[in-house]
């Protein structure tokens, strides 16, 4: 180091180069490179291996999916709404809804900021009148007929505002209170969630918002995934029907269901032509209508001896089912001799099951053993030894069964090993 041109002592260390001795130690001062991190292989699943989702559960078949969201949409005066409290009474009682058989069975909560002091003479309706009937007609089972005297039913009517960010917590916390109390008091599970209206449960800004419609439909998810039922909204069609449901297409998209009642409406409000179409189902196909009638019911009368009125929903015979009822009318010998020995058989042979488990329909079965031998024993055959005799009648069994079945006249199960046969409920006489 020099100082005003002159150098010092400390010049050397300046000067002389400082040895760099690396030896064993060489990799120690070199920089640090972290492992880099392991990349996440997607699991894969192959075709040929068991699926767990091979077959789909449902609410009801081929309409409404066990758990999920969607919307019950429908013109002014369609009787949506109604449509929705027919959707409650099958849930609860086994009874099919628009046609269809009902496979879980459970309790409701219908959540109602829109005309909630309607609930209860509409459900009397239902009770007195249409449940009532069924009962009579061996539709429902004896253990949901003692139903009728206090259903599983729960309505509030009260309903957060489905687009704030906390509504969805809250909601499930009502949802999962009547839960508890329907586990607890009718040991069923908590399976349907209507809320009527969505326009009215919303509390929207802006109807046509994808961005609110998004957040309505998240609270609707969230619920359903948090309880395991199925959350249906009650919902209004535009100006259009051919446009579907009001305010943002996003309702419709994010919909697993859409359920669209529609009618013909005069000028003075008069409506024809009812009927409910499956506008959507995911995976599922769509496009198919089920006509029915608004039945009006009197529950009562007032003071003054007036008639206190409302509606039920009574589905009617759909073209393809029309189709299905004109081929049971033409049936072959075989089947018509099944029919009878299985209608000669159940009174004194058949018992009570669940085919289809503990929360489906119970009918009145009876198995292969008794029904066989009592169609061998009318079905006429003309072979001429006792052993042809008795392999002509068994093939015409396992013909006459495989048709019945075919054609729904019958049911089958194979249940601790053994087929039960029992008659569909809609079969035609």
């Amino acid at each position: 180091m020099a100082l005003n041109g002159k150098h010092t002592q400390f010049d050397q260390f300046e000067r002389a180069p400082i040895p760099v001795d690396w030896g064993h130690d060489e990799g120690r001062f070199a920089p640090f490179e972290p492992e880099p991190a392991p990349v996440k292989v997607s699991p894969l699943r192959w075709h040929g291996d068991a699926d767990p989702n091979a077959d789909r559960t449902w609410l009801v078949r081929d309409l409404i999916p066990e758990s999920g969201k969607g919307l019950m949409s429908g013109q002014w005066g369609a009787g949506k709404t109604f449509g929705a409290l027919d959707l409650s009474a099958c849930v609860m009682t086994g009874l099919g809804f628009a046609n269809r058989r009902t496979e879980r069975i459970g309790g409701v909560l219908f959540i109602a900021p829109e005309g909630a002091f309607e609930i209860p003479i509409r459900l009397r309706g239902l009770t007195d009148c249409k449940l009532a009937q069924a009962v009579e007609d061996g539709a429902i089972g004896l253990d949901a007929a003692e139903r009728l005297k206090r259903l599983p039913f729960a309505w509030s009517e009260e309903c957060p505002r489905l687009v704030d960010k906390g509504a969805a917590a809250q909601i499930v916390a009502t949802a999962k209170l009547a839960a508890t109390h329907l586990r607890e008091v009718f040991d069923l599970p908590l399976v349907l969630i209507i809320i009527d209206t969505i326009a009215a449960g919303a509390g929207f800004d802006d109807e046509n918002s994808a961005a609110e419609t998004q957040k309505v439909m998240d609270a609707m998810q969230a619920l359903a995934r948090e309880t395991g039922a199925f959350v249906m909204g009650v919902d209004h069609f535009g100006k259009s029907s051919e446009t579907g449901t009001r305010g943002s297409s996003a309702k419709e998209s994010a919909a697993d269901v859409v359920l669209a009642f529609l009618a013909n409406r005069d000028e003075a409000g008069n409506t024809s032509n009812t009927r409910m179409a499956l506008r959507k189902l995911r995976g599922g196909k769509v496009g198919m209508e089920t006509p029915y009638n608004l039945d009006v019911v009197q529950v009562g009368e007032t003071y003054h001896r007036e008639p206190i009125t409302t509606c039920v929903v009574n589905w009617q015979v759909s073209r393809g089912e029309a189709v299905a009822t004109a081929v049971r009318r033409n049936l072959s010998p075989g089947v018509q001799c099944l029919r009878k020995a299985l209608a000669n058989v159940l009174p004194q042979h058949g018992k009570r099951i669940r085919p289809f488990g503990f929360e489906g329909p119970e009918v009145l079965a009876a198995t292969e053993a008794s029904l066989g031998a009592e169609f061998e024993a009318s079905y006429p055959t003309s072979s001429d030894t006792p052993a042809k005799q008795a392999d002509a009648k068994r093939k015409a069994f396992e013909r006459a069964c495989q048709r019945a079945v075919q054609i729904e006249l019958i049911g089958t199960r194979v249940i601790e090993g053994e087929h039960h046969y029992w008659m569909v409920s809609d079969a035609a006489n």
